[in-house]
C-alpha cells in the first residue's frame, strides 16, 4: 500500500472518530435531559434517536470495518522479502547454508505473523498475497532441509523436516477436529527453526568432498526450479485465455516465496563451495543466476496478470517469473556440469 493510499485511510479514520464523538455527545445529552434514571421513555427516546440516524451508525460501522481490515492489514501484511541479509554465522565452522535456511524461516515465522493459520478476527487473514508467499518459502525450505537430512543422516535435520511438514493453517484448533485443540503452526516451525540451528552449531563431517556435496546441492536447486518452472507454464497454458484468472496471484506470490528462499540458498552455496566454485571458473555464472534469481523476486505489479502469451496489449506476470527462473537454471546447470568436469578429472 502507498503512502497516498495510507494517508487516505488515516483520514478516513480521522473523520469517523470525529463522526463517533458527535454522535457519543448528542446520545448523551438526549439521555441527560430528564432527571429520571433510564426508564421507557429514555429508552424509547433512545430507539427513535436511533432509527432517525441509522444511515449515521451503517456509515460508522462500515467505515470501522473498512479501516479496521484495510488499515490493519496494510500495516501487519507486508511482505518480507528482503535479500542479502547478513547471515548469523557464530563459528568458523558454521556452514551458511543451514543458516541461510534458518534465517528465511526466521524472518517469516518469527519476525513476521505467520499469516496462513490466522483466523478472520485478524486484518491480515482477508490478504491472500502473504499467506502464499510464507508458505512458498517455508516449502522451499523444508525441501532442503530433507535434503540435507538424507545427505547427512541428521536426527535434528530429521525432526526438522517432520515439524516443517505440520500443516499450516493451524491456529490453536485442529482442522480436523475444529473443538479440539492443536499446537499452532508458527509454534512447531519455530521448534524447526531451533532444531536447524542446532544442527549448524554441531558442525557434522562429511566423508563426501566438497565437489560432491556442491553437486549434490545444487542438483536439488536446479530440481526445484524445474517445478516452478514447470508449475507456472502449465497454469500459463491452461488459463491465460480466461478473462479473470483469479489463481494468477496464488500462484506468482508462492513462486516468489520459492525464488526468496532460493536465492538465499544458491548464495549460501557460492560461499561454502567458494573454492570450488572459482577452480572451475564459475563465479561470473553463478553471479549471473543470483541476479536472475533478484530481478524475478523484485517484480512487483499492482495487478497480476496471465495474458495469452501473443498479446501484446496485456502483460502476462507468470510469464516473466518463469523467464527468470529458466535463466537462472541455466546459468546453474552450466556451473553444475563444469563442476562436475573438475571433479571427474580429480577423481577420474
Amino acid at each position: 500500500m502507498t503512502k497516498l493510499q495510507l494517508n487516505k485511510l488515516k483520514q478516513l479514520a480521522e473523520n469517523t472518530a470525529k463522526q463517533c464523538v458527535k454522535l457519543c455527545l448528542i446520545l448523551k445529552k438526549k439521555l441527560l435531559t430528564t432527571k429520571s434514571p433510564l426508564n421507557k421513555k429514555n429508552i424509547f427516546n433512545l430507539i427513535k434517536l436511533l432509527t432517525e440516524r441509522w444511515h449515521t451508525f451503517a456509515l460508522i460501522l462500515t467505515a470501522f470495518i473498512a479501516i479496521y481490515y484495510g488499515l490493519g492489514a496494510a500495516i501487519s501484511s507486508e511482505i518480507n522479502n528482503r535479500l542479502n541479509q547478513e547471515l548469523k554465522i557464530t563459528t568458523p565452522a558454521q556452514k551458511h547454508l543451514p543458516a541461510a535456511i534458518t534465517h528465511v524461516l526466521k524472518a517469516q515465522i518469527v519476525d513476521s505473523p505467520w499469516t496462513p493459520s490466522l483466523p478472520a478476527i485478524f486484518p491480515a487473514s482477508i490478504l491472500d498475497n502473504m499467506p502464499n508467499f510464507q508458505k512458498g518459502s517455508k516449502d522451499s525450505a523444508n525441501f532442503f532441509i530433507k535434503k540435507l537430512a538424507a545427505r547427512y543422516a541428521d536426527k535434528n535435520l530429521k525432526e526438522a523436516s517432520q515439524l516443517l511438514d505440520y500443516t499450516p493453517d493451524i491456529w490453536i484448533f485442529s482442522s480436523i477436529k475444529e473443538d479440539k485443540l492443536a499446537p499452532g503452526s508458527a509454534k512447531q516451525y519455530r521448534k524447526a527453526i531451533d532444531k536447524i540451528t542446532e544442527f549448524n552449531t554441531s558442525s557434522p563431517v562429511s566423508a563426501i568432498t566438497p565437489a560432491q556435496d556442491f553437486l549434490y546441492l545444487t542438483k536439488a536447486v536446479i530440481s526445484r526450479l524445474n517445478r516452478q518452472i514447470s508449475h507456472l507454464n502449465k497454469h500459463i497454458r491452461e488459463h491465460n485465455a480466461e478473462q479473470l484468472d483469479f489463481k494468477a496471484d496464488d500462484i506468482f506470490y508462492q513462486t516468489k516465496g520459492e525464488i526468496y528462499t532460493l536465492h538465499y540458498i544458491v548464495s549460501a552455496l557460492a560461499k561454502d563451495y567458494k573454492e570450488e566454485i572459482i577452480q572451475a571458473e564459475q563465479y561470473e555464472n553463478i553471479t549471473a543466476a543470483l541476479n536472475q534469481l533478484e530481478l524475478a523476486e523484485n517484480l512487483a505489479p499492482l495487478a497480476v496478470k496471465n495474458a495469452s502469451p501473443n498479446d501484446v496489449f496485456e502483460a502476462n506476470h507468470l510469464l516473466y517469473l518463469a523467464y527468470y527462473l529458466s535463466e537462472a537454471q541455466s546459468r546453474l546447470q552450466t556451473v553444475y556440469y563444469k563442476i562436475k568436469l573438475n571433479s571427474m578429472k580429480v577423481n577420474p
